[in-house]
């Protein structure tokens, strides 16, 4: 699975919405959300445009980061979205 895939499960989960419902906001079938959901394909980029606006998260975040493990609110809180990441 990827980040993309589960970063957006996460969130639509955090919002408590079903695939209908983000499918129908997003204008696209079920049937394609879910195939993003589960990995089994990549939403082109104007489509990951539009996800990135729907979750209010940007594209950097929602394909770089995993969400799950990261304190979301603080990384929404920094201006321009900017992250700083530990090096390892």
């Amino acid at each position: 699975m990827s980040l993309l895939a589960d970063n957006m499960r996460f969130l639509r989960g955090r919002r408590g919405l079903s695939q209908q419902r983000v499918a129908d906001d997003l204008i696209i079938t079920r049937s394609r959300y879910a195939k993003y959901e589960e990995g089994a394909s990549e939403p082109p980029i104007e489509l990951l445009q539009r996800i990135s606006r729907y979750f209010h998260v940007s594209i950097d975040l929602l394909v770089g980061i995993d969400l799950q493990r990261s304190r979301i609110e603080e990384l929404l809180k920094l201006p321009d979205y900017r992250m700083v990441l530990p090096v390892k």
